[in-house]
């Protein structure tokens, strides 16, 4: 889907901005035992840990939790609406998407993180090889939309390459949204470089000889915090135990996960709708057990946050910079973190 980035950034910010929240947070009768969380996208094989985790081991932390408590969406503004209507708990999505409300005014914490690194690539062909070639204007390049996951670890990995500019400064882009249509326009030839999956890139390398990997999130990207759980600050104090309980059920499934590829092939196969080939699966496998693509001690660092928000600045997604000790509910994940350790 091809937008004009200012105008899809607009209609972003617009819609959050438009966000009221109401009560309905909480019953009043004790905590929730039955969090209902709002997702901003379907399953994936490198997220397959935030149903596995609260589905398998909701119960050992005192939670009754199953699939007609998680609802999708196709936007995070939908997702977060949803919640400050007082229609889920908890959202999980992007991380910066989550500051992005906080910074419209909304009383909106982070508390636990569900995928720090992520198996993306920026690859190039027509002898594009390097970071410095995207900013060659006959490069072609397609990115994601302003504030997307795609847009920001491209800006992760430019800051990393010392580029001499942000996404936003490159000279001859596309926007398009999805990693599987900008894998297409690359297989196709519509564009020299773009962020895709590896497993994308694997499938267009068989189309495209010269293909290459310039960068990679996991390789080149030191600290990233891709995606996390966030509630309504009045939920979160409401519910502490609540919450905490579902976010050490997903830091438990991450520990389980990585123990076993058995263990990981079972969960992909049940509960992601178009599981990756055995060979693709075994990729992202590897990639999962030799970097923090899961915390397993609960993640969002103070370094880590402040990485993640000077990257949104740079790159415009963050109009100012957030105050950044009140992002994380820490009292929440200090706790989230506890109760996993306990239950090893």
């Amino acid at each position: 889907m091809l937008l004009n980035r200012s105008t899809k950034t607009a209609a972003a910010i617009a819609a959050i901005a438009a966000l009221v929240f109401t009560s309905g947070c909480s019953g009043g009768g004790g905590e929730s035992k039955k969090p209902r969380v709002a997702f901003t996208s379907e399953v994936q094989a490198s997220y397959v840990n935030t149903r596995y985790g609260p589905l398998n081991y909701g119960k050992d932390f005192g939670l009754d939790v199953t699939e007609k408590d998680f609802q999708t969406f196709d936007s995070h503004a939908t997702a977060t609406q949803t919640a400050l209507s007082g229609r889920a708990d908890i959202v999980g999505g992007s991380f910066i998407s989550h500051v992005l409300v906080q910074q419209r005014g909304q009383d909106f914490k982070v508390f636990c993180p569900f995928v720090s690194l992520d198996d993306f690539v920026l690859v190039g062909r027509n002898g594009v090889s390097s970071v410095t070639d995207l900013f060659d204007k006959k490069t072609r390049v397609a990115v994601d939309s302003s504030g997307g996951a795609g847009a920001m670890i491209l800006d992760a990995m430019l800051a990393e390459a010392n580029a001499p500019g942000t996404s936003t400064d490159l000279p001859n882009t596309s926007i398009v949204e999805s990693s599987g249509l900008r894998t297409s326009s690359f297989a196709s030839g519509k564009v020299d470089a773009t962020v895709i999956h590896v497993q994308q890139y694997n499938q267009a390398k068989t189309q495209v000889k010269d293909a290459e990997v310039i960068a990679s999130l996991y390789d080149d990207v030191p600290i990233y915090i891709k995606e996390a759980f966030a509630a309504p600050a009045k939920w979160l104090k409401e519910n502490k135990e609540t919450a905490a309980g579902f976010c050490a059920s997903v830091l438990k499934g991450n520990r389980e996960l990585k123990k076993s590829y058995s263990t990981f092939h079972k969960a992909v196969q049940m509960y992601v709708q178009e599981p990756p080939s055995a060979a693709e699966e075994k990729e992202l496998y590897g990639l999962i057990q030799k970097y923090e693509f899961w915390p397993e001690d609960g993640g969002l660092s103070p370094k880590a946050v402040k990485y993640m928000t000077d990257l949104g600045v740079d790159s415009g997604v963050l109009k100012k910079k957030p105050d950044n000790n009140a992002i994380v509910d820490r009292d929440v994940l200090k706790r989230a973190v506890a109760l996993a350790n306990e239950k090893r």
